[in-house]
């Protein structure tokens, strides 16, 4: 179950403070009768009001209240399917976990402000599908392309430096594996976007280069997005014992990750496309849809089942309804459904006040 608009759910703590000053104007008003009516009237005077079927009415009233508050808040709970047909393009979004992404150059660290901005270009998207690539020594496809685009933030936002078990920063491998995934997409319509610190061997370079041109052939435009800094970082790890240490080269040296940008250049010019340096988030993002994903070919989607959820509102407006109704027929006056006689409600008459009445009428001829 989720709600379409939530914020209308804080309405419902009014409730406990609404019976509290109801009861406190109940005890309120009846130490004031206490006040002004001698003891011996009281009863009298309380009993005209069913104490009981007050507290009712209020309570079906507020719970009235209660399901119109839950109404406004749009629940919702189950789902159907309806079949999808639009244009848009099919963008991939490769992301390096290798364990470089933990340097904190940027903050809070590489790897948390790529999430960052995944998810600010996601919000510029209309309409294109999406899908998730997480690579370092090999690439694994996290996410299929799709149209859900809160299921692909999910997956963002799971990923580490665990994610993929083989250390290194393979490019050419994501390249390939979202090459592959494109499928039978339309040739113009396919973008992949790259972000990584670009580090990597001269041997690996070269093979991205040459991968890239291959995926040129094949209708993919590359998009490489620079993080972290030229000067670089030292990469922090953290130990079993909870110490913190960095990780060291092959030589036993503290190893320094930083960012390739030449690389990375070359890797997006290779396929039409551009290198970008993460700096801004969002301005970033905006960049790249609109002098990239924008200038290029939306092709017309297979039909897709799109899930949408069921708004349920009407269910607690119409309780709403029925329990407001229910509380305008509930009476506080006990008597109040029932007419008394006249006779009932006359005062009583003494018998010597009637015998006396009676001897001072005059007899009629």
């Amino acid at each position: 179950m989720s709600f379409g608009a939530p914020e209308w759910l804080w309405a419902l703590l009014l409730v406990p403070l609404l019976v509290a000053l109801f009861f406190h104007a109940e005890n309120r008003g009846l130490e004031r009768l206490q006040q002004f009516v001698s003891a011996r009237l009281l009863p009298q005077l309380a009993g005209t009001v069913n104490r009981p079927r007050r507290i009712m009415r209020f309570g079906l009233q507020l719970f009235g209240l209660s399901l119109a508050i839950v109404s406004l808040g749009q629940p919702r709970w189950g789902y159907t399917f309806e079949d999808v047909k639009r244009k848009g393009l099919d963008l991939l979004i490769a992301v390096d976990t290798s364990r470089s992404m933990l340097s904190n150059d940027v903050q809070p660290d590489r790897l948390e402000r790529v999430k960052l901005a995944i998810q600010d270009l996601i919000n510029e998207l209309q309409g294109d599908r999406v899908g998730l690539i997480a690579f370092a020594g090999r690439a694994f496809l996290q996410a299929p392309l799709t149209i859900d685009y809160d299921a692909v933030i999910e997956a963002v936002n799971d990923l580490d430096t665990k994610t993929i078990p083989e250390g290194g920063t393979q490019i050419s491998s994501a390249i390939t594996l979202a090459t592959q995934s494109f499928g039978k997409s339309a040739m113009g319509n396919r973008a992949l976007v790259i972000f990584t610190d670009g580090e990597e061997s001269n041997e690996l370079t070269s093979e991205a280069l040459k991968t890239a041109k291959a995926a040129a052939d094949a209708g993919v435009r590359i998009f490489t997005v620079g993080v972290g800094t030229p000067q670089g970082s030292l990469i922090p790890i953290t130990g079993d014992d909870g110490q913190t240490s960095f990780v060291k080269d092959s030589a036993g040296q503290v190893h320094k990750s930083k960012l390739d940008e030449k690389r990375l250049r070359e890797v997006a010019e290779a396929t039409g496309g551009f290198y970008l340096h993460l700096e801004n988030g969002p301005r970033s993002m905006q960049q790249i849809e609109n002098e990239g994903l924008a200038k290029m070919q939306a092709a017309e989607m297979d039909v897709r089942l799109s899930r949408r959820p069921i708004e349920r509102y009407e269910w607690p407006l119409s309780g709403a309804l029925i329990v407001l109704a229910l509380s305008i027929l509930v009476r506080e006056n006990g008597n109040a459904c029932v007419s008394e006689p006249m006779s009932l409600r006359l005062p009583a008459v003494p018998r010597q006040t009637l015998e006396a009445g009676q001897q001072r009428l005059p007899e009629l001829p």
